[in-house]
């Protein structure tokens, strides 16, 4: 039996998030805790350190929901509990496009390691896969108009591409691939 995820305390969902989807997201679950199961199943490749680098900090929630969608820098309120930049992702996406559904958390994910954030690290791995992916932006990759337009949504969307379809990603952004791989994926790409 696999034991429980230590994310749990930062995923929440919605009670009626399943009633309120479309009908056929209920084809694929029988309860919120199944959808909540799916999530946390999805983001099993996250490497330790980064859960560690995570759970270290207050903010940075996932919650699941029928119709919000999209990251929320700040202060989110969910059942009266105000949650520190969260990802908001609606559940029919994880039934109809997984990559969708995850790219809010690669946006957290993103910030979590310290994209775009002045306290990014500066040491040689940083700076090796920044430029890394902004090489890759510039060539034009991206699955979505919005990460063919700025480098910041084509990096949370490659995280989560990698998550929902790592061969898929590899096929159509190998080098994206290679570098996430070798750093967001990598238990070393944490160490200092």
């Amino acid at each position: 039996m696999t034991p429980p995820s230590p994310l749990i305390p930062r995923i929440h969902i919605s009670p009626e998030a399943l009633a309120r989807s479309p009908g056929h997201v209920s084809e694929h679950f029988d309860t919120v805790s199944d959808a909540l199961a799916a999530t946390l199943a999805i983001l099993q490749p996250l490497p330790r350190a980064l859960v560690d680098l995570w759970l270290a900090q207050p903010r940075g929630h996932i919650v699941i929901d029928a119709q919000e969608h999209g990251f929320v820098t700040g202060e989110s309120l969910f059942r009266g509990r105000a949650l520190q930049d969260a990802a908001w992702l609606r559940l029919a996406l994880l039934v109809d496009d997984p990559i969708a559904y995850l790219t809010p958390v690669g946006v957290l994910i993103a910030r979590i390691i310290g994209w775009g954030q002045p306290h990014a690290r500066h040491d040689q791995r940083w700076r090796d896969f920044e430029r890394g992916v902004r090489s890759g932006f510039a060539a034009g990759y991206g699955r979505s108009e919005a990460a063919r337009a700025d480098v910041d949504a084509y990096l949370a969307e490659g995280v989560a591409w990698y998550l929902a379809d790592a061969s898929g990603l590899n096929i159509e952004d190998p080098r994206l691939h290679k570098l996430l791989r070798a750093s967001v994926f990598n238990e070393a790409f944490y160490q200092a």
